[in-house]
Formats: C-alpha cells, sequence, structure tokens
C-alpha cells in the first residue's frame, strides 16, 4: 500500500476508537505516516480515559465496541467543536440516520480504504479551520527540547543524536537504519532493544519533566515516526 504524505503544515490530533486491534494499528499507523497525530484505543472506557487528559481535533469512532454503543461516548464530551467520523459495519439507512443526527461529518461503511480516511480528514481539518498546533524545538547547540508549553529538558547525546535525525523528517517514517547510524552504531552489529530502551526510557523522561507526551509513534519492525511539529536551532 503505496502512503501518500499529505501536505500538513499544522497537523491535528486524531482519536481512533476502535476494538479490532489489527485494524486499529493499521488506521493509527497510516494516519501518522500521513502527516496527522494519531492515537488509538479499543474500547469505550479507553476513550474515556483518553479524552479526560488528552485533546483530540477529530474523533474516529467504531459503533459497535464490546462495551457498548460507541455513540454513548457523544453524550457524555462535548464534540460540537470537534471532526467526527464514524467507521462502522452497520449499513442500515436507519443507522447512517442516527449517525449523523448525533452529530457525525461522516458515516463510513466498513471494510474502510485508508487513503480515503486520511484524505476525508485532511478535508475536514481544512473545513474546521482547526488551531495551528504549536512545535516542539530542538536545540542541538545546547542539547535542549522544548515542549509546545515553553518548558525545556535537557538531553543527553544519545537522544540528541536519536531525536536530531528524527527531526530532520517530521512525520514521516525514519528506519531503523538510519537512526542507528545517527548513534554512531554499526546497524549489522548494533541490538535493536538497545534502541526499544532508549526510545522508552525517552518517553518516560519526558513525560515526567515536561509533563506531556513526546509524539514518538514506533512502526514495528521498521523503525520510528515524528508524529508532530518539530523545528531544529
Amino acid at each position: 500500500m503505496q502512503i501518500q504524505q499529505l501536505q500538513q503544515t499544522n497537523p491535528i490530533h486524531i482519536l481512533v476508537v476502535e476494538d479490532e486491534p489489527a485494524l486499529q494499528e493499521a488506521m493509527v499507523s497510516y494516519l501518522n505516516l500521513s502527516g496527522f497525530i494519531a492515537d488509538g484505543v479499543g474500547s469505550l472506557a479507553g476513550a474515556r480515559n483518553w479524552m479526560q487528559t488528552h485533546r483530540s481535533d477529530i474523533l474516529v469512532l467504531d459503533l459497535g465496541l464490546a462495551d457498548g454503543d460507541g455513540l454513548s461516548l457523544l453524550n457524555e464530551f462535548k464534540l460540537e467543536e470537534k471532526g467526527l467520523i464514524i467507521t462502522t459495519a452497520r449499513s442500515e439507512a436507519s443507522d447512517r440516520l442516527n449517525g449523523l443526527k448525533a452529530g457525525a461529518d461522516v458515516y463510513l461503511i466498513k471494510p474502510l480504504l485508508l487513503e480515503e480516511l486520511a484524505a476525508i480528514i485532511h478535508n475536514l481539518n481544512r473545513r474546521l479551520n482547526i488551531e495551528p498546533m504549536k512545535s516542539w524545538v530542538l536545540d542541538t547547540s545546547g542539547w535542549l527540547l522544548e515542549s509546545p508549553d515553553n518548558i525545556v529538558i535537557k538531553l543527553t547525546m544519545l537522544e540528541m543524536a536519536f531525536l536530531g535525525c528524527l527531526a530532520t523528517s517530521p512525520a514521516e517514517l525514519v528506519l531503523k537504519d538510519s537512526l542507528i547510524i545517527a548513534l554512531g552504531e554499526d546497524p549489522l552489529e548494533y541490538d535493536p532493544r538497545r534502541m526499544e530502551i532508549l526510545v522508552r526510557r525517552l518517553r518516560t523522561k519526558i513525560k515526567n519533566s515536561l509533563n506531556c507526551d513526546v509524539p514518538i509513534e514506533t512502526v514495528h519492525g521498521r523503525g520510528y515516526v515524528f508524529a508532530g511539529l518539530i523545528t531544529k536551532k
């Protein structure tokens, strides 16, 4: 499947609520590689917990979840200013009408075309005129990372090399071999588990110090994506 990189000057955050793990992973990975910032949860309970502490601009919502009807979320959270895309196997006209009455901008019947979903989100973003997202800033001379909320953290040499490599291609997949070379190692001899430990510690460090999640997405078996705005100085 060929992924078209949408020209997103200001990426938006998407929450995918989908209880089929393989489909959820495919949707989230594809949207991140298309220039958006996407997270996924597999249940109503997971969506409720996520939405209490995170901000999303567009909600991609499956209706037939194991712990209830996805539409119940719309009664619990104020979604008037968000985009809403319903994805479901329910193809009856009455189901479609109920979804649209509940506020859906788009009602998609499974199976989904990921290219279509990304294009719909791109168009919906333009129509909603969502507020531009603030950028992370990587200070390469001082080994500093500044969050969108203007909080600064000091990086180690390896953290700086890793983020510096990701920042050269924001919102795009950076292959493991490129990252290993950026760390000053030989891809033929490097143990990939070392990078997994580096990323896990970096995420925890940023979460604890900056009180936010860094948008580093893992593309299993291939590499990593910095799925957000980041500038180098």
